[in-house]
């Protein structure tokens, strides 16, 4: 047995051939062997510049020819040799294209190279196109091509085809043959040539846009396409498309097309490249023309950074230019815009009174700024904000598939000598700059402080509110969560409200359709008389305690998901105050020992509707030592928040027959009213007792719109045990559990943190 570097077991495949066994071939699986053997070699020709001018080694125009690089006698590199003659009749739009590798094979250690030659006048060979196939490792091989000018009849070409060689053994495949193809034709493209000189594109008038189309064709290595069109008037919108009706080129297209677009100071204003060759070419983008003057639109084939290889062109595409040209209609920018900061537009509100800001995202980047200064007040107050329903179509399609638009409210801190003052009051003072986060590393802790200390901004802005566009979450498809209600101290003469695009590349959105957002200012006068905290006394008989919950999100329990799409906040939304909290001091009246605790509460419906526009939740601290006058103690704070499925009570061991209905809803009137069912046995231990009070802030819970959540909660507390019902049907009424043999209290009823 023979080991051959080149085809591995040599004396091993031809036994095998010879006693009609299977033969056994090295497997080409990795793509870096410097084989792919098939065992024998095959046939052999056309390897020298001789051989090419016999008939066997001559090309026939436009079709493929099939062969092999494979091993040399004396085991050198393998080379063929080919003759072409082109026909009479050539023009100086004539192209020579030549195509050829191994495209369609999983593997091959060929780098695939092609030099097509003449003879020169010297009797020498001179080159007349080259390409090389750079596949390295184990990607799948490509095929190269080159198309390029070629107007010399009657020429006789000759084409060498070779790996790209340099390595030690040569590479060879004698199990996947190359083709190779060499090809004439005229250049579909009518434009050339343009790559210097600009194909103007003609526009003209209709629904006042102005507007015209032109076509072509990337043919040739490194081909450049320019046109030119003109743009007068103030403020005018550039709306651009380049696009083509082929799709599933197989095999793909040869290169990414992309595209420049230069103002007539020849400066690029926008620049576009499709993702990958296998996409249906489809860019667009919309700009707010800089000047007047002619602008230049290049088409081209993508070049990665450093590429030193030509960019192939490709005959099989063509891709249609649209240019559109259009006065901006949104009367909110002015003739300075308000795409920043600085020139946010300013609005006056009354409080009370709706406003309604309007505008277009007719451009990138064309963000709305808006500058709301708020009336002067003695009061805390509320701004609610909504998105209404977008109306008719713009006169452009949208740039993106997705959109990805934002709105954020925001107040600047400028409290501070310098803005590194500013700045680090803005983002470690909640008294200044509220949050709604504990971590700063969180992803709301850093987009909070990201704006804070954002490089430029003076004054920093601190974030009271953000909306994103969910369009993959099919129930915000309607950007139903552009909706808020944030807080406003007395203090705070005005407010930053933005809504804008946050794409990139690809994905930046405008559509050039009017939007319409309504805010307003409202005094909040349950706010107004929280100056402390209300004491309550509890005794026997139902004692309640009323509030407005006015602002905020609300806290999450049935909607913690926000994935789901469930309430009016996306996963991504953010709220520097997540919910008002009406905080209220309880006391024992006096009381001693465990208390039975009856509780209930009522919700308000929305505006005289049939539903709230939430829940609500207890937040409790129960006392474990003495209370304070303004109702903190030690203790910890738990949750009470209803659920009207059966569980189990606290008291009775956890077997499947122990659940109960605990928690009862019902409508009544213009109201839901939530009762804890005697069942529950409810109780507040004697140890909480003994602290003298207890506190409950009262917060919005599982949200499904911003109106205000009128409650009331109902309490009473008497001797325990209670009783409740027989759940089992029986007459006679069943206690709560009283004091056990060891002498431990009757009530463990405890509350999850």
């Amino acid at each position: 047995m023979i080991w051959n570097q080149t085809r591995g077991f040599v004396g091993l495949a031809i036994a095998a051939l010879a006693t009609g066994c299977p033969v056994m071939v090295e497997p080409c699986v990795e793509g870096d062997e410097p084989t792919c053997d098939a065992g024998a070699l095959p046939a052999d020709s056309c390897n020298t510049l001789e051989e090419a001018a016999s008939p066997d080694c001559t090309l026939t125009l436009c079709e493929d020819r099939e062969a092999f690089l494979s091993e040399t006698a004396d085991g050198g590199a393998d080379v063929d040799f080919y003759s072409v003659t082109l026909p009479g009749g050539l023009t100086p739009r004539s192209l020579l294209s030549v195509r050829g590798g191994y495209g369609g094979v999983p593997q091959t250690p060929i780098n695939f190279s092609v030099n097509v030659l003449r003879t020169g006048a010297d009797g020498g060979l001179q080159t007349v196109a080259s390409a090389n196939n750079q596949r390295m490792g184990a990607a799948l091989p490509k095929n190269v091509e080159v198309t390029q000018p070629f107007s010399e009849s009657n020429a006789r070409l000759v084409v060498r085809v070779s790996d790209v060689g340099g390595v030690t053994p040569p590479r060879v495949d004698n199990r996947n043959p190359y083709r190779i193809n060499v090809c004439v034709q005229d250049n579909p493209d009518q434009n050339e040539p343009n790559d210097m000189t600009p194909t103007p594109i003609a526009l003209a008038a209709s629904n006042g846009v102005q507007q015209g189309t032109s076509s072509g064709y990337l043919a040739t290595n490194n081909d450049l396409d320019a046109f030119s069109f003109p743009v007068s008037g103030a403020r005018q919108i550039i709306y651009l498309r380049i696009s083509s009706t082929a799709m599933n080129l197989m095999p793909p297209l040869a290169y990414r097309l992309a595209f420049t677009l230069k103002n007539p100071a020849g400066m690029p204003i926008a620049e576009g490249v499709m993702d990958n060759e296998f996409l249906q070419v489809d860019l667009s983008t919309a700009r707010l023309a800089p000047a007047d003057g002619t602008y230049r639109l290049e088409v081209f084939g993508y070049r990665q950074p450093n590429q030193m290889t030509p960019v192939p062109g490709d005959l099989r595409l063509r891709y249609d230019v649209e240019v559109r040209v259009m006065p901006d209609l949104d009367t909110s920018e002015g003739t300075m815009g308000n795409d920043t900061a600085a020139t946010a537009r300013p609005v006056n509100l009354a409080l009370g009174a709706p406003t309604t800001l309007t505008g277009r995202i007719a451009y990138v980047p064309d963000s709305e700024w808006f500058r709301l200064n708020l009336p002067s007040r003695s009061g805390p107050a509320v701004l609610r904000y909504e998105l209404l329903p977008t109306g008719a179509a713009g006169r452009f399609p949208p740039l993106a598939m997705i959109p990805t638009r934002q709105i954020r409210v925001a107040q600047e801190i400028t409290t501070g000598a310098t803005i590194a003052d500013r700045q680090n009051n803005c983002a470690t003072r909640a008294d200044l700059c509220p949050r709604s986060f504990e971590d700063p590393f969180s992803g709301p802790g850093q987009l909070v402080n990201g704006l804070c200390r954002g490089p430029g901004i003076d004054p920093p802005q601190c974030l009271l509110a953000e909306r994103n566009e969910e369009f993959q979450l099919p129930p915000f498809r309607s950007q139903k969560n552009f909706v808020g209600a944030i807080p406003v101290p007395p203090g705070v003469t005005s407010l930053l409200f933005t809504y804008s695009d946050t794409g990139k590349g690809r994905v930046k959105y405008a559509d050039d359709r009017e939007w319409s957002i309504r805010v307003v200012l409202e005094d909040d006068p349950d706010e107004a008389m929280r100056t402390t905290i209300p004491t309550v006394a509890l005794g026997s008989t139902l004692t309640e305690a009323r509030g407005v919950l006015t602002h905020g999100y609300g806290k999450t329990i049935a909607f913690e998901d926000l994935n789901d799409g469930q309430g009016i906040r996306g996963p991504n939304d953010y709220d520097a105050t997540d919910t008002d909290r009406d905080a209220f001091r309880f006391t024992y009246g006096g009381a001693m020992g465990d208390q039975t605790w009856q509780l209930e509460w009522t919700i308000g419906n929305a505006d005289g509707g049939s539903r709230p526009a939430g829940t609500v939740a207890l937040e409790l601290r129960f006392c474990e030592g003495a209370s304070q006058a303004d109702g903190g103690c030690p203790g910890r704070t738990s949750i009470l928040a209803p659920r009207f499925d059966l569980f189990t009570p606290w008291y009775l061991p956890r077997e499947l027959p122990n659940r109960r209905i605990q928690y009862t809803q019902m409508q009544q009137g213009n109201a839901t009213i939530i009762r804890v069912e005697p069942v529950a046995c409810y109780c507040l231990a004697q140890q909480f007792v003994a602290g003298g009070a207890f506190q409950m802030s009262v917060v919005a819970v599982d949200r499904t719109g911003n109106d205000p959540i009128p409650f009331s909660v109902r309490q009473s507390i008497s001797a325990y045990p209670g009783t409740y019902a027989n759940p089992d049907g029986g007459t006679t009424p069943v206690s709560c559990p009283g004091n056990t043999p060891d002498g431990g209290g009757g009530c463990r009823f405890q509350l999850a943190n």
